[in-house]
């Protein structure tokens, strides 16, 4: 870890607490939060010498765990739009298993229209992804962290 210098601060003191003046307690929780859902690349450079005063077991903790990467999020990309597309598939034959035993076959007419409407789908999505100017691996990373978090809550 990189040294630091000495902080010099200043106190006051309130009811028996000494308190930093133009410094602001919040929970972890809130701070985490706030880092994590803005854009805050731009602050490093007005705001990267600016000493933060955190507990020594909590910066432990931080260091010791595991990094998230682009990489890791680029394989989670791709295992889960790999298994979302086995499932497709899954479901797919479900349907023509079912529709079949109520005695309706499908054609080549029918499932050419289902592929039409399958790469229609895939066109406009790629339309709307650069519309909103944002990464589509970042972008759909978000969208798997939201839905994991959302299943892990039930």
């Amino acid at each position: 870890m990189p040294e630091t210098a000495d902080l010099e601060i200043e106190l006051k003191t309130e009811s028996s607490k000494a308190v930093i003046t133009g410094k602001t307690s919040v929970p972890f929780r809130t701070f985490v939060g706030l880092v994590l859902q803005r854009k805050v690349f731009q602050l490093f450079r007005q705001w990267d010498k600016e000493p933060v005063i955190l507990s020594s077991e909590l910066l432990t903790q931080l260091a010791s765990a595991p990094q998230d990467s682009q990489e890791n999020r680029a394989h989670l990309i791709i295992v889960t739009l790999g298994v979302g597309a086995l499932f497709g598939v899954f479901v797919f034959a479900l349907g023509q298993v079912a529709l079949t035993a109520l005695g309706y076959n499908l054609g080549s007419a029918e499932l050419m229209l289902i592929a039409g409407g399958l790469v229609c789908l895939a066109v406009l999505t790629v339309v709307l992804a650069r519309l909103q100017k944002l990464a589509r691996a970042q972008r759909i990373a978000d969208i798997m962290e939201r839905t994991a978090s959302f299943l892990s809550r039930k």
